[in-house]
C-alpha cells in the first residue's frame, strides 16, 4: 500500500496536488507563519533532508514530472511521526491536507527506497 499527503491544488508541473512538504513550504515562502511556526517548519524540513532520501530527479528540478508517496511499511512510522508538526501548522492556518491511499503501484515507477516510491 502507498500514502501520500497532499493540498488540493495543483502542481502546475506535475498537474498532480502538491505534497504536504511544498505546500507547508508555500507558507513559509509567503511569510504566513509566525517565527515558532517556521522554526518548527525548518527543524522538520531539516530531519527530513536527514533522514528522508531525496530522490535524484529532483536534482535537475523534476524533469520527469514525478509525485512521492510513502510505502506502508513499518520503517515509514517513523516519517509519519515526524510530519506531525506539518499538520498541525496546516490545521491551524485552514489548509487542507488530504491523505491519499492506494493499494497498488500509483503510476510508473521511476524511483525507490526504503521509504517511498516515486511515480509518474
Amino acid at each position: 500500500m502507498y500514502i501520500r499527503f497532499h493540498g488540493n491544488y495543483n502542481s502546475p508541473k506535475t498537474k498532480k496536488p502538491f505534497g504536504i512538504f511544498v505546500v507547508i513550504y508555500h507558507l513559509y515562502r509567503d511569510g504566513k507563519l509566525s517565527e515558532w511556526e517556521s522554526k518548527l517548519y525548518l527543524e522538520t524540513k531539516d530531519w527530513f533532508e536527514r533522514n528522508l532520501p531525496n530522490p535524484p530527479y529532483y536534482e535537475d528540478n523534476n524533469s520527469i514530472n514525478a509525485v512521492t508517496w510513502f510505502k506502508d511499511v513499518d520503517r515509514t512510522e517513523t516519517m509519519l511521526v515526524h510530519l506531525e508538526p506539518f499538520f498541525g501548522i496546516a490545521e491551524k492556518h485552514r489548509i487542507e491536507i488530504i491523505k491519499s491511499v492506494s493499494r497498488e503501484l500509483p503510476g510508473v515507477l521511476a524511483y525507490e527506497d526504503e521509504y517511498q516510491v516515486g511515480v509518474f
